[in-house]
């Protein structure tokens, strides 16, 4: 199945209304096509973006929750969550973001794993 272009958009909305931060458009979608692609099913896709927007309200409230990166990601910082909200799920989705002090600057966000490696991208 796939995820029908609305709920793209909604999620789009969800993600742009929060306060506090700020991401190149252009990532953000290609980050939100990539969740679509690996929830291909609209109640886990809608699950997987209500817990991204969850984590980034999260990091935007408390700020330096995550685990620092290294290399040329290094004043980079990755927060690890759950996509579904279940016993024992892993924490499969990331947040790669840096504070800058007057917002937090997201640089993606995804599943760990799928479809390739999140940080694979970001490091490129």
């Amino acid at each position: 199945m796939t995820i029908d272009n609305n709920l793209i958009e909604q999620a789009i909305d969800a993600i742009t209304e929060i306060e506090g931060i700020k991401t190149d458009p252009n990532a953000m979608l290609d980050d939100i096509v990539l969740v679509a692609y690996v929830f291909d099913n609209e109640l886990l896709f809608m699950t997987a973006i209500a817990q991204i927007k969850k984590a980034m309200l999260q990091i935007v409230k408390t700020r330096d929750i995550g685990q620092p990166l290294v290399g040329n990601l290094s004043s980079w910082m990755s927060f690890h969550f759950q996509s579904q909200r279940t016993q024992k799920h892993p924490a499969d989705l990331r947040i790669i973001y840096h504070d800058t002090g007057d917002f937090i600057r997201i640089r993606g966000f995804g599943h760990r794993h799928l479809p390739s490696d999140v940080y694979q991208k970001l490091y490129g």
